[in-house]
């Protein structure tokens, strides 16, 4: 049989180019850039952003997480009116940055008094506000919403009891069939208002990690669910996941990354959100959640330089670690966690700060030079070039002899 020798010298030649490429392909895969996005008390308004862009961009940052001025809380039993939303927009529209590329819209899960997932009318009000937040991450070309599942309200609206009286003859898996509807319902309008949108949640399943402190079975984590704070959020999840496009991305932000003093916690949180937290995923979203979930990782300012809002008695304001490392510790310390937040995730690490306000000049001493030196170290591939975790492991013991928060 003869062989066309100009086919066979054609095959040859596909053949080394696919060797050639696909290892060209895994290091482009691996080398998505990582961003460093800005939060926290002093959030930017679209106006604010419009008016000092040029030193904005002057931070460490790539994106900021923004708030509007027509509001923040979505589920509201009156929706904020369309016009709120004009200016807003208008000012994003006008703002033009080749620095910060990756802003979000906050939007808090705040819950007005006696709003009620059965209710089709309080519904209707938050499917209009969700529609004109993503709207609006549209106009102003921002990748997508950041949303706080933490209510800052007096109810919650992932907590089974905090439910209405008129529903108390509801079961805990009544409620959540209902919430996993209007999860599905909220990543549709927001898919609609946005087509490939990203949900940057500050934690998705990762926020019910004591759950698989111990083996449960699936009776057991019901009987959990229906008595945890966070409860329904995994239902509402999966209603997400039901109907996420494959261009659509959601982002665990990993708050528990606030609290690591240890390398190894940054690694093991891969584990955490794609592994663990599967005992929460429908069986049936389990291929979207491992393509379309992401990690991101968090960084307190706050806590790791012991900078906090004078006054405040939240007991991690208290003698945490932190407090028992020298300064000059804390700034590396702040050096150490920004470079491991942003080698270990998928693309997005958010600065999370309260006492600290950067587009205000109210900024610790060495902070912003700490940050930058983290950053650039991981961007540029380079070593850390230090070891905090003696110090760290010093300070521990410091503080579990006078505190068992540490």
């Amino acid at each position: 049989m003869k062989i066309d020798r100009k086919l066979f010298w054609a095959c040859m030649l596909l053949a080394l180019l696919i060797v050639i490429y696909q290892p060209t392909m895994a290091i482009g895969a691996r080398l998505t850039p990582k961003k460093l996005i800005e939060y926290g008390w002093g959030a930017p308004t679209p106006n604010f952003i419009r008016q000092h862009l040029k030193e904005m961009e002057q931070r460490p940052f790539d994106g900021v997480i923004l708030k509007l001025n027509a509001g923040k809380e979505v589920f509201k039993k009156t929706a904020y009116p369309d016009a709120a939303f004009k200016q807003d927009r208008r000012d994003l529209a006008a703002i033009k940055s080749a620095r910060l590329t990756d802003n979000f819209v906050v939007m808090w899960s705040g819950m007005d008094d006696d709003w009620d997932w059965f209710n089709d009318t309080d519904w209707a009000a938050a499917q209009k506000n969700i529609q004109n937040f993503g709207k609006t991450a549209k106009v102003g070309r921002l990748r997508g919403i950041a949303f706080d599942s933490e209510p800052y309200t007096k109810n919650s609206p992932w907590q089974y009891q905090d439910r209405p009286t008129q529903h108390r003859d509801k079961t805990f898996a009544a409620y959540q069939r209902q919430v996993r509807k209007r999860g599905a319902q909220f990543m549709t309008t927001l898919q609609t208002a946005q087509p490939g949108t990203q949900v940057l949640t500050l934690a998705l399943m990762s926020w019910l990690k004591d759950l698989w402190a111990k083996p449960l079975t699936p009776a057991q984590v019901q009987e959990q669910l229906a008595a945890h704070k966070y409860g329904l959020w995994p239902a509402f999840i999966n209603g997400m996941l039901d109907v996420a496009k494959s261009n659509s991305v959601l982002i665990d932000g990993n708050e528990w990354a606030y609290y690591f003093y240890r390398v190894n916690f940054f690694d093991e949180s891969r584990d955490l959100v794609f592994n663990k937290a599967r005992l929460l995923v429908d069986p049936k979203n389990d291929r979207k959640y491992a393509k379309q979930v992401k990690l991101g990782q968090a960084v307190y300012l706050d806590l790791t330089l012991h900078h906090f809002p004078t006054g405040n008695k939240d007991f991690r304001y208290g003698k945490a670690m932190p407090y028992f490392l020298s300064p000059e510790d804390r700034l590396r310390f702040l050096e150490n966690n920004v470079y491991h937040a942003l080698r270990t995730t998928d693309r997005y690490a958010w600065f999370y700060s309260e006492g600290t306000d950067w587009w205000q000049n109210k900024i610790p001493n060495g902070a912003e030079a700490a940050v930058r030196r983290g950053k650039t170290k991981q961007l540029s591939r380079k070593p850390l070039g230090f070891d905090i975790y003696p110090e760290v492991e010093k300070a521990l013991q410091q503080c579990y002899a006078v505190s068992n928060i540490c």
